[in-house]
């Protein structure tokens, strides 16, 4: 994985990782934004749009074989995400910690599920 940073003060906006022949972009915890025919392409869309996503609803699930599930994001690091497992993030919402070992693993989050 490439990390990518805004030029004006070196802040992590995300990163970009080549699969296939092609580059995903990815959310400073691994989430997959998109995927692009080109490196270039890929870093310029986690410089657009890498931190403001993580405003956005996010489908989540643990493993491949479990229903998607909408969540919020309400913590960030390159390690992990603490997600609140509903729409809203609100008092009383169960939340879950997911690393990025488990995104790399059996565990997804996406913005839209596949």
């Amino acid at each position: 994985m490439i990390e990518v940073r805004r030029e004006s003060d070196s802040e992590l906006c995300g990163f970009i990782e080549r699969i296939d022949g092609q580059w995903r972009s990815l959310t400073v915890f691994g989430g997959v934004l998109a995927i692009h025919p080109d490196q270039h392409e890929a870093t310029d869309h986690v410089l657009t749009a890498g931190l403001s996503s993580l405003a956005e609803r996010w489908w989540y699930r643990d493993d491949r074989s479990s229903e998607w599930q909408i969540v919020c994001i309400q913590e960030a690091s390159p390690d992990s995400a603490r997600l609140a497992l509903d729409y809203y993030s609100g008092p009383g919402v169960p939340t879950i910690t997911v690393t990025r070992d488990q995104l790399f693993g059996s565990a997804e989050l996406s913005l839209s599920p596949s």
